[in-house]
């Protein structure tokens, strides 16, 4: 039985969508139990009058963290914040994954003062799934170490790696390292450093660098940069996919005025919903933060009902399948090559 605490406040859609989603999937999973961790009026208020759902409980937190609050103060001086709570859960071994909507900055912030690392993390990353021809690519880390050093994206890699491998089942995941060029002395230092080292890590099928575009080609699986990079990528991903939906959407009302045929409308709206679903991030649920010991979903804030289901699957997976025990035993594994310490010259 696995057991996932939800951040019942956080997010631009909470406690609404939140708790709707965690409840249909509470539903539909007979092997989990639920905790949702807010405010206990207001959750219970979207309830509509009906009892919870068996293997469902509500943990009351008094406070929730804003989106415009700085995440580390708000942590240290708000400590019944929903998230907060939820976090504790995790770190006393009440729960074995958590699920947050809300503050990125705040789960970070939250998940490294309450949270022990696994052995051999030095920091923890955020992997995002991104949608490409062929299926789906992992990008590492979007956000939560935004100035990395070479030895962050090798262990990056190898949670990455045991993330798809487990989670999305890919069975030998191709790594890349996000460069301007697929050369091998394209890049900064921290690129070809990177690059050099994950050549000699067994565990990591590492094909090279590659560039921006990339990512979208369904050639490679996982793609590694610095936070900062990532962060800039995935929110500029976003604008562009809107900016172009949009621009459909202007060119289908404005031939439809033209007098344009239902063939046409048709063909359009079918390839602007085919577009949709393959760029639905409500399917993928949410971002794993990775590196601590405990399994972590972060859900886009927008994050309808539907993302919140699908994050209760994901979390779920990342719990029955090990991920954090398998990230571990690789992460062991890399301690011990003493050619990767000698290339990375003790971590840099």
């Amino acid at each position: 039985m696995s057991r996932v605490a939800v951040d019942a406040m956080g997010g631009d859609h909470a406690p609404a969508a939140i708790v709707r989603g965690a409840l249909e999937a509470a539903r539909e999973l007979t092997d989990v139990e639920l905790i949702l961790v807010g405010r206990e009026d207001v959750v219970r208020a979207e309830l509509d009058g009906d009892a919870l759902p068996p293997r469902t409980r509500i943990v009351h937190s008094a406070d929730v963290l804003e989106m415009h609050e700085s995440p580390v103060e708000a942590i240290r001086r708000k400590a019944d914040t929903s998230i907060a709570k939820a976090m504790g859960l995790l770190a006393r071994g009440e729960a074995d994954a958590l699920i947050s909507a809300g503050n990125t900055g705040g789960v970070v912030a939250a998940a490294t003062f309450a949270l022990e690392r696994l052995d051999g993390a030095r920091r923890a990353g955020i992997a995002a799934p991104f949608p490409t021809q062929k299926g789906h690519c992992v990008l590492m880390d979007v956000g939560a170490n935004l100035q990395a050093k070479a030895s962050d994206l090798v262990e990056y890699a190898v949670m990455a790696t045991e993330y798809v491998r487990s989670v999305m089942d890919v069975a030998s995941p191709r790594v890349a390292v996000l460069s301007i060029g697929g050369e091998e002395i394209k890049g900064g230092v921290l690129v070809r450093r990177a690059a050099e080292a994950l050549r000699a890590v067994p565990g990591v099928n590492f094909v090279g660098n590659v560039e921006g575009q990339e990512i979208f080609s369904g050639d490679v699986d996982v793609v590694l940069c610095e936070g900062f990079v990532g962060n800039v990528i995935l929110k500029a991903s976003e604008g562009l996919l809107e900016a172009f939906v949009q621009h459909m959407l202007g060119r289908l009302h404005a031939e439809l005025e033209a007098g344009a045929d239902r063939h046409f409308e048709r063909a359009l709206d079918e390839q602007l919903e085919d577009l949709r679903s393959r760029t639905d991030y409500t399917r993928y649920g949410g971002a794993p933060l990775m590196g601590h010991a405990g399994a972590i979903i972060i859900c886009h804030g927008r994050s309808p009902a539907t993302a919140i289901h699908h994050a209760v699957v994901a979390a779920r997976r990342f719990v029955e399948r090990g991920v954090n025990e398998r990230i571990a035993r690789g992460l062991a594994a890399l301690a011990t090559n003493e050619e990767v310490a000698a290339i990375l010259g003790g971590g840099a």
